[in-house]
């Protein structure tokens, strides 16, 4: 039999407790990176130059949800506005989801609209698949 009785209880408890540590969630154990990411969008004029804009709306045409009114990051970059990121990628399937942005020049009260497809779910991060970078007004 075994001569050191308390190795053996160290290493049973030890293999015990991998077992108890390990991460359950729906999406299965994976490994991911710690980086946070983020899907934009930046908003200009005719020209070019970036603007602000109102009525910045996020709405899944998917689930057929509103996510959220867009988060302007207004000091980081003028004109760009979030329409994702990873502390919300949930609200987005693991395949991708049509993404429908709308937002209002307040000088020319025109309203653009522009569809994206963005992932997130049992990804690691939010990723836009397809759409423009840019909300361009006239």
């Amino acid at each position: 039999m075994y001569k050191n009785p308390i190795l053996l209880l160290i290493a049973t408890v030890s293999l015990a407790s991998c077992k108890k540590n390990q991460q359950k969630t729906p999406c299965g154990t994976q490994a991911c990176t710690d980086n946070f990411a983020s899907v934009g969008i930046l908003c200009t004029d005719n020209t070019g130059k970036p603007i602000a804009v109102s009525n910045f709306t996020v709405y899944n045409v998917t689930s057929n949800k509103l996510l959220h009114p867009g988060y302007n990051v207004g000091l980081l970059v003028y004109g760009y506005y979030i329409v994702a990121t990873d502390n919300n990628k949930m609200d987005y399937s693991t395949d991708g989801d049509v993404i429908r942005v709308s937002a209002t020049d307040p000088a020319t009260n025109q309203t653009k609209t522009a569809n994206l497809k963005i992932s997130g779910g049992c990804n690691c991060h939010v990723a836009q698949i397809s759409g423009p970078d840019t909300l361009k007004f006239n």
